[in-house]
């Protein structure tokens, strides 16, 4: 027992001090970076764990402690708007067809859960007004906006002001039409610039703009600082991720982002947990 513990004395005295105190500051970043980040998006809903862009996906990002879902938008052919990622029914439903091709009557249905679980084939399209309804004083709602006609962005503005919370909304703004609506007609909701590249950040932030999406991959295909861009410019960072890891979530704080998203908020939120306590990844 006493060999035992003169050897790790022995092991701890044998540490360079600089690798100590390095490790302590990295840690304090670290803490730092997670305590920066306020909002935790669930992408899609909580996606691993329930049919995406659905009443249960939404639910379960709520019960897993998200802050936020998010949730896209598509008009269907008569002009009703219904939650759904592809511009097509045909992944995530037991139909095929463009979404903007079919009737809200068709859409509603169609089986939007049974590809994923059998236990969840009662899960239909939803439309945008049910989920602001189920989100409305319980988390906020990310809108990414698949579309750019003025109808739809008046539309949009009349279902948030009339179903939802204005000051809950976070508004996923790809152009500049999406911008000037938003901002005049929704003031109380915040703009996310969903930037199609990196040359659009000092455009969308002069224009009101003040927190910008950067793709983690932009970090390896442009050699220019993009964070450093972003927040020169005087907006603050939104990254997305996939599942939450504890690897990739070290790396995606380390651009001290104010916002993250992940298809598992769960798993997201329990790897924010374990780095602001200390836990890192393994060292290779």
């Amino acid at each position: 027992m006493n060999r035992t513990l003169v050897a790790l004395v022995v092991g701890i005295l044998l540490v360079p001090v600089d690798r100590l105190e390095s490790d302590a500051i990295r840690r304090n970043s670290m803490m730092e970076f997670v305590d920066g980040v306020k909002q935790v998006i669930a992408h899609r809903g909580a996606s691993t764990e329930r049919p995406e862009c659905t009443q249960a996906a939404i639910e379960r990002a709520i019960q897993t402690g998200a802050t936020a879902v998010e949730v896209d938008i598509r008009s269907t052919k008569d002009g009703a708007l219904v939650i759904m990622h592809d511009s097509t029914v045909d992944r995530t439903t037991n139909g095929v067809g463009k979404v903007g091709e079919m009737t809200l009557a068709e859409i509603r249905e169609l089986d939007a859960g049974s590809w994923f679980h059998r236990r969840y084939r009662w899960q239909k399209v939803p439309t945008l007004r049910e989920v602001l309804e189920r989100c409305k004083g319980r988390i906020d709602v990310v809108l990414d906006l698949k579309e750019d006609s003025d109808e739809y962005r008046q539309q949009v503005v009349v279902e948030v002001k009339k179903y939802g919370d204005s000051s809950q909304m976070i508004i996923g703004v790809r152009s500049m039409e999406h911008i000037k609506t938003f901002s005049e007609l929704l003031p109380e909701a915040k703009l996310l610039g969903l930037i199609s590249h990196p040359r659009e950040i000092e455009e969308f932030v002069e224009n009101g703009v003040k927190m910008i999406r950067l793709w983690p991959k932009w970090f390896d295909e442009f050699e220019e600082d993009l964070v450093q861009r972003v927040r020169m410019a005087g907006a603050s960072i939104h990254l997305n991720g996939t599942l939450g890891a504890i690897e990739e979530t070290y790396a995606l704080l380390k651009h001290s982002p104010v916002s993250l998203s992940s298809d598992d908020p769960k798993q997201l939120n329990r790897s924010l947990r374990r780095i602001k306590y200390g836990v890192s990844p393994a060292r290779p």
